[in-house]
């Protein structure tokens, strides 16, 4: 297509795409066991999460055991990390291994900066890309079939509560009974009028923990399957985006402050009785003296029929998955493969999750991510795709700069809720417009 060949030229004029050396952390003596034909003595391996960082390190050096390849694990923040991955491909020095993400992705395939993994998977008795959720798997697929990443997780969305503001308040903890409306009344009700509480928190930058999940709830859609049109102008949407316009402005501390302060401090912290939290928020929360005051459910559903039943496809969860890659002229790709099968393989996967990383990619392996900790019963986040419940991945497109715009146009209507419905169709002609040039 006209505009995947126009991305590509312009992510390659931006960066430069010389490429030159490849991988600027390896040596040019030594070789490696897991290396057939390169020079390496250290990979360097990036990330943008620093609760992952020991895990991750701990299952690289168990690779470093067996290749005899050390491995240098540094996380970069997310928005200094895409900068440093520009300027490594402008430079020619990016890092040998990386994680990848949906919002990210397709720019790095087009202007191929990535390491083409087909030949690898094919020859790999330890990966098997049928062992992933082929939503993810697909995310990191180019339309020729092409894989530039393995699946290293996927996330859902669940309920936290804080068990003492409820029990102050009188008031039976959130279980898998709950609706949206109960999650409302329920919220309402634990919201102080002078502000020192709150009955939800729930930072409208970040779609995938908030809305999304209640516009697929509803019956609505944020972008179809085909990643060509726009949902907010849906009837189901509108309705579900007018639900989450009452949270925010009955139930929460003002947009700003949540964007300033963090929603999950200002839940961590006492300020508010609710928050809905990745799986990814996880490990941080381990670390606060007060985690034993917090309790974990399913997140609500729509009760469509209002029967107080939860059909299929009511209650969802908007899930994404990160992948391993690697850079396409890395100085040793045999080593750099090698490593990200390890960190794929069921083997490296079942330690992400016993490590309490977070959850892995590979089907099957992350029970023992909720047996990681006795802090909570983190069940809820695997239960969510069953008793009626489905997963649905999290929206995008080739270039999905829309949803940062999308947020902007919001702001009106958190402050004035009842804008919602021409915030969302003002939201959709811009999305439509957006995704009408990325498909000449």
């Amino acid at each position: 297509m006209k505009m995947k060949r126009m991305m590509a030229a312009v992510l390659a004029a931006a960066m430069g795409v010389t490429m030159l050396a490849g991988c600027g952390s390896s040596s040019d003596s030594g070789s490696g066991t897991a290396s057939s034909g390169g020079n390496t003595d250290t990979l360097s391996v990036k990330i943008w999460d620093a609760n992952q960082k020991n895990g991750i390190q701990t299952i690289c050096d168990e690779w470093t055991e067996q290749s005899g390849i050390s491995v240098e694990v540094e996380v970069v923040d997310w928005d200094n990390y895409w900068t440093l991955l520009e300027a490594g491909a402008s430079g020619g020095e990016m890092p040998d291994v990386f994680w990848m993400h949906s919002n990210n992705i397709q720019k790095y395939m087009d202007a191929e900066l990535l390491l083409d993994l087909n030949d690898y998977i094919a020859a790999d008795d330890a990966i098997d890309m049928d062992n992933y959720y082929s939503d993810i798997v697909e995310l990191y697929t180019q339309d020729d079939g092409t894989h530039y990443g393995i699946p290293k997780d996927y996330d859902t969305i669940a309920l936290w509560y804080n068990k003492t503001m409820f029990d102050e308040a009188g008031i039976a903890y959130p279980d898998n009974t709950w609706t949206w409306d109960d999650l409302y009344d329920n919220a309402k009700a634990l919201t102080k009028a002078d502000g020192s509480q709150y009955g939800l928190t729930g930072n409208t930058d970040s779609n995938q923990e908030f809305y999304y999940n209640v516009i697929s709830s509803y019956g609505g859609y944020v972008i179809n399957d085909d990643h060509t049109k726009s949902g907010y102008d849906n009837e189901k949407t509108i309705e579900a985006m007018e639900m989450v316009g009452k949270l925010v402005k009955d139930t929460m501390p003002a947009q700003s402050v949540m964007a300033e302060t963090g929603d999950t401090d200002i839940f961590t912290s006492g300020i508010s009785a609710m928050a809905l939290l990745g799986s990814w928020r996880v490990a941080s929360l381990k670390e606060y003296d007060n985690a034993s005051e917090w309790g974990v459910t399913e997140i609500p559903y729509y009760d469509a029929n209002g029967n107080g039943s939860c059909d299929d496809g009511e209650r969802v969860s908007i899930y994404n998955g990160l992948a391993w890659s690697a850079s396409a002229d890395c100085k040793d790709p045999d080593a750099a493969y090698s490593l990200i099968s390890y960190l794929c393989s069921e083997e490296g996967q079942t330690r992400q999750a016993e490590l309490g990383v977070t959850m892995s990619a590979y089907m099957g392996t992350s029970d023992e991510w909720v047996n990681s900790t006795d802090l909570w019963d983190l069940s809820p986040y695997l239960d969510v795709t069953e008793d009626g419940s489905t997963l649905v991945m999290y929206a995008y497109s080739r270039s999905a700069t829309w949803a940062e715009e999308a947020k902007q146009y919001f702001v009106n209507a958190w402050n004035d809720p009842s804008t919602m419905a021409d915030v969302c169709k003002q939201v959709a002609d811009m999305m439509n417009a957006e995704l009408a040039e990325e498909q000449q």
